[in-house]
């Protein structure tokens, strides 16, 4: 009963880190290198036009 126990542990313990991925050593990524800076900077805009009162009214609501 022992010798179950103990094999199902060991093959249960095989399955999960051949599941896991562990295949070898860990080792650290490599960090790639900060970008450089852009040389002119962004160019601004406007996304929307200003808001003015009577353009907040909706067509729907006009008769």
């Amino acid at each position: 009963m022992i010798a179950i126990l103990n094999r199902a542990l060991g093959i249960a313990l095989l399955i999960a880190l051949v599941g896991c991925g562990v295949r070898g050593p860990l080792y650290m990524p490599n960090v790639p290198n900060v970008p450089p800076a852009p040389t002119e900077p962004e160019p601004q805009g406007r996304l929307y036009p200003p808001q003015t009162p009577a353009s907040t009214n909706n067509s729907s609501s006009a008769k």
